[in-house]
């Protein structure tokens, strides 16, 4: 089955009273490449949320967020420094006295005062990181994995209609190739003819007969459409596949475009060329999907 490379996936959990959120994104991308935001509590297990990203997908370019509740997503409590809290109280308390203030110090004073209150973050080690971060990980990703399948689905459909299309004008070319050099034969006998009346009728003949042998040859595509079917053949195969196979198809595109304008430039025959062209079109349109197939 084809994998999309275009998905969104989400998951959300809660430890030790945090909401913890993981979303990962991909788009089209020739290549794997993997943007990570990890809040600074769990930083120590990016290497190990990479690698659990590239064993799951093989291609695009894959953005994921991992975003905590609280000051800043981080892990932790908000403390009182009571013993910052009475300095300044003190030195308040003097200062009021020394220039004979009016009015109290109230708790909207010290809340205020710089170091008062702290954030105490919880350190994180690891193996603790990663056994709270994996489970909610592992399902945004067979999220993401099932959005892809879906758009995979889609595009298996169309891709494998235009391979069909691509299927059907080899076939009529290889059917209308014998006609093509019969009938480039028959124009040549016919020009024999009149040569034979010249004097030098012999020598025409011979020529002529040399000239039909070297048409045939070069005007014959059937190794070219024998070997476009098998293209065709193998990328049905990769599209029925289970493995990743988006860069094989578009190398396979690419032989394929090679052999459809070979065929193009040895023949001279109208309807063989109108094949040519459709076949184009359709390899063309088979590209602009495989760009989205991982």
């Amino acid at each position: 089955m084809l994998l999309s490379m275009t998905g969104y996936g989400r998951a959300d959990t809660r430890h030790g009273g945090h909401g913890l959120s993981v979303e990962i994104r991909s788009i089209n991308h020739r290549f794997s490449e993997i943007s990570i935001r990890l809040p600074r509590s769990l930083s120590v297990v990016e290497s190990r949320v990479r690698d659990r990203v590239q064993e799951r997908i093989s291609r695009g370019k894959i953005t994921l967020a991992v975003t905590m509740d609280g000051e800043g997503g981080e892990m932790g409590r908000l403390k009182i420094d009571e013993e910052v809290a009475h300095r300044y109280a003190s030195l308040l308390r003097d200062l009021k006295a020394k220039l004979d203030l009016p009015g109290d110090l109230d708790l909207a004073t010290f809340v205020g005062l710089p170091d008062v209150l702290t954030w105490e973050k919880d350190e994180l080690d690891e193996e603790a990181g990663w056994k709270m971060l994996e489970p909610p990980l592992n399902r945004a990703i067979d999220d993401l994995l099932q959005m892809k399948r879906r758009e995979g689905e889609l595009l298996g459909r169309d891709v494998s209609a235009r391979l069909r299309a691509v299927r059907d004008g080899v076939a009529r070319i290889e059917g209308r190739v014998p006609a093509m050099i019969d009938a480039a034969r028959t124009r040549l006998r016919e020009r024999l003819q009149e040569l034979l009346q010249d004097e030098d009728a012999e020598y025409q003949r011979n020529r002529i007969e040399a000239e039909i042998v070297l048409f045939a040859d070069r005007t014959d595509c059937t190794e070219e459409c024998v070997r476009l079917r098998a293209h065709c053949e193998q990328f049905g195969e990769l599209i029925r596949s289970d493995r990743p196979a988006g860069r094989k198809l578009t190398f396979l595109l690419q032989e394929m475009n090679r052999e459809a304008n070979t065929i193009g430039s040895k023949n001279l025959d109208v309807q063989i060329a109108r094949e040519v062209i459709d076949i184009k079109e359709e390899a063309e349109r088979l590209r602009e999907q495989v760009a989205n197939i991982e």
